[in-house]
């Protein structure tokens, strides 16, 4: 259940659950004569992703409400009731099962995903129905409760940015991830000017816009081009810049569960692993009959999209530009809409000016910057989502203002020549080593970084990644992708380093007299490795997971961890319920012919 309500979650967003920590990077690399020059005045702005702020629900009190396991009920992250949707999907779905047909399961699941998120209904303004709040303190992180603090701290692991520029010049500025992009754009230039500007006495701030931050970005600039001298730097990271995929797909009902192949057999395993509950769950579906199952699912679809996305234009502001036409005609055009289409399509005449507003901010002075991800698919809910590049949960174009990239499993061809289109230099090489991008359609190819293999949610866990988005955030000299790439390549890999991280504290933590000298000198070496790994920025994918191997081996064999990997019964058993599923999958077919 609890991997299920966190896929639905990943379904609607961009989540970056940020939770590990970071270390501070010395002045100098240690391979290159590259010195920083870091600006520890000017004050930085986080404009964070989705899911990097909480938002409650407010009770008759005007207090934060709790539930009867006194958790705080939040808007933010989703609260998905499930017991709504077994209570209204249940029977139909049994009637279905004996009847052979659809006995209303359809409308049943169509309004128990309405139930389900009943926290976050709207109206058709686009205004909760519910009260709502959405923390955003007008103050430094600094200032902020040792509990909000930790908690931000959780959400982006920022603790070096704020050693180098100090928590005075940290703000995070709140805002509600199913909210209006009008309205949170209005405060973003309200907190600039009345808070973060007063407080510091700056002339010039600097922002870093995560994930739906860029998004965000895309409107400030738009509406406030009277700031553009106030805006010393842009680091965006994994921005939404073209909205996703995902959400488009969702808008027009055009999802891989309309597929029989990726119905029966990759959707679920894409989302819950290659494990037994995968495979036995896909055979149960075939229980249902295929126009039943098609009619149920898009119920559920209609009922989603219906109640979370329609209402929101931060979520439409998510939705990709091919794609929004057809969107709209299907979900706004009814009257009681208007104020939710005409704030849209002011938000995607923002998005159409963005290349030439980002190029009037660089032009009046603003240093831009993107560090994006690459070579991952996104989540197997969208129709082509074996096929496009992305980075789980945004398509890769879009993160990298437009960037070409080979379709996944593919390269450009040994023959591609770089378009040149925003860079022409002879002397730039813009194509990665592995002939996947043509960094030159992207509107800024010598300040967009790449990394390979690196899934959007994970990010925070690539400590390679977090400390060069706050590198570009902090040093003066941090310019361009040829200002230190011996350290920082505009062509990296992608590597998580959480896992890693509690291993070593479960070894800083175990009874060390219980373990052989053995297995102590073994977990001792696999230290040492992962160490010396650690210390490169430039990352060997596979040296990095061979290393993160023999330390998880190294610490099961001592048994100061459990063994992570699936024992052999449960691999047989995947195996065996794979093969039973492709087996009943045939018969079906052929049943249904």
């Amino acid at each position: 259940m609890k991997k299920i309500k966190k896929s639905l979650c990943l379904i609607l967003t961009v989540i970056m659950v940020m939770s590990s920590c970071i270390i501070m990077s010395s002045a100098a690399d240690s391979k290159s004569a590259y010195v920083a020059d870091y600006d520890t005045e000017t004050p930085v702005v986080i404009v964070h992703g989705m899911s990097q702020n909480n938002t409650y629900l407010v009770d008759e009190n005007g207090n934060w409400s709790k539930d009867d396991k006194d958790a705080y009920i939040t808007a933010w992250p989703l609260r998905i009731e499930f017991t709504a949707l077994l209570k209204n999907a249940l029977l139909p779905l049994l009637g279905a099962i004996v009847t052979r047909k659809d006995c209303g399961l359809a409308a049943a699941l169509d309004k128990s995903a309405r139930e389900a998120l009943w926290v976050i209904e709207k109206d058709t303004k686009g205004n909760y129905v519910k009260n709502i709040e959405v923390p955003c303190y007008e103050c430094p992180m600094s200032e902020l409760s040792p509990e909000v603090k930790e908690e931000y701290y959780k959400f982006l692991p920022i603790q070096e940015l704020s050693q180098i520029v100090g928590e005075d010049n940290v703000y995070y500025f709140g805002y509600d991830s199913l909210g209006d992009v009008t309205a949170i754009t209005e405060h973003l230039n309200y907190y600039i000017h009345n808070v973060v500007m007063p407080q510091t006495g700056a002339k010039q701030v600097k922002i870093c816009s995560i994930s739906l931050g860029g998004t965000i970005a895309i409107q400030y600039l738009e509406d406030y081009p009277e700031d553009y001298e106030l805006i010393k730097k842009v680091v965006f990271v994994e921005p939404a810049l073209d909205g996703s995929n995902i959400i488009g797909d969702l808008f027009i009902n055009n999802l891989s569960f309309y597929s029989e192949e990726d119905l029966y057999e990759s959707i679920l395993p894409g989302l819950l692993g290659e494990t037994p509950l995968a495979y036995l769950l896909n055979m149960v579906l075939r229980i249902l009959p295929k126009n039943v199952l098609m009619n149920a699912l898009s119920g559920l679809a209609t009922g989603l999209v219906d109640h979370a996305l329609r209402p929101s234009t931060i979520l439409w502001a998510l939705c990709p530009t091919a794609y929004y036409e057809q969107a709209k005609e299907i979900w706004l055009m009814d009257d009681e809409y208007k104020e939710i289409r005409d704030k849209v399509d002011s938000f995607m005449k923002a998005r159409a000016n963005f290349k030439e507003n980002l190029f009037e901010l660089m032009e009046t002075g603003g240093i831009v910057a993107d560090v994006a991800c690459y070579d991952v698919n996104l989540f197997p809910i969208c129709k082509d989502y074996k096929t496009t590049n992305a980075d789980r949960v945004i398509h890769a174009a879009s993160t990298t203002m437009g960037a070409t990239f080979a379709d996944l499993g593919t390269t450009l061809g040994e023959n591609y020549k770089a378009a040149g289109t925003y860079c022409s230099n002879p002397e730039h090489n813009h194509l990665s080593p592995d002939g996947v991008v043509d960094a030159t359609t992207g509107y800024i190819p010598c300040s967009t970084w790449y990394f390979k293999g690196q899934a959007h949610e994970q990010l925070p866990n690539n400590d390679v990644a977090l400390k060069l988005a706050i590198r570009i955030m902090t040093d003066n000299n941090m310019v361009d992708v040829y200002s230190n790439p011996e350290a920082y390549p505009q062509f990296n890999n992608g590597r998580l380093t959480n896992t890693v991280k509690e291993y070593m504290l479960a070894w800083d933590e175990a009874d060390k007299s219980a373990v052989s000298a053995e297995d102590k000198t073994a977990i001792e070496k696999a230290i040492a490795d992962v160490n010396a790994l650690l210390d490169e920025t430039v990352v060997d994918a596979e040296a990095w997971a061979a290393a993160e191997e023999n330390l998880e081996n190294a610490l099961a064999a001592a048994g100061i961890i459990d063994d992570p990997d699936p024992t052999v019964i449960d691999n047989a058993l995947a195996g065996i319920l794979k093969a039973m599923n492709k087996g009943v999958n045939k018969v079906y077919g052929a049943l249904q012919k």
